[in-house]
């Protein structure tokens, strides 16, 4: 896995939410961590098959975060489930989560999806996996 960290946060912090969060038989993507434009906003994308503009054909991860230490949550929208207010580093746990049980997703076709969800790729399910990841992040226990 390669990390290109663009942001303050350390990168050994970073490391530390990547392997906190990484579903099991998930490996070798890479992960890019940039600020956001807007102040207190967070987004994500998961690329299962690479993309055109990163230089290997490997799972890729691209998070943006803004720079306040404060996010407010999100209302549910969509396939979506309400996110709770956090700090800077959990929304960057809560980002990678959600896109690297997008991976996973891509991996296991058929494989347990939280209830309400529809098809392969669903947000639901992404979302229910970082709330989860988030709720023993902060319990200070390890995923299960």
């Amino acid at each position: 896995m390669r990390l290109k960290n663009n942001t303050n946060l350390d990168t050994a912090t970073i490391r530390k939410l990547i392997a906190f969060a990484k579903p099991p038989g998930i490996s070798g993507f890479d992960v890019r961590i940039a600020n956001s434009v807007r102040h207190g906003d967070y987004r994500g994308v998961a690329y299962p098959r690479g993309h055109g503009y990163h230089d290997r054909s490997c799972p890729f991860i691209v998070v943006s975060v803004g720079r306040d230490d404060r996010h407010r949550g999100r209302a549910a929208h969509g396939g979506y489930l309400d996110a709770p207010p956090m700090t800077r580093v959990e929304v960057v746990l809560w980002v990678l989560a959600h896109e690297m049980r997008h991976l996973w997703q891509a991996r296991v076709r058929r494989g347990r999806r939280v209830w309400g969800s529809r098809g392969q790729f669903s947000e639901r399910d992404a979302d229910a996996y970082a709330l989860r990841a988030l709720r023993h992040w902060r319990r200070g226990e390890p995923m299960p």
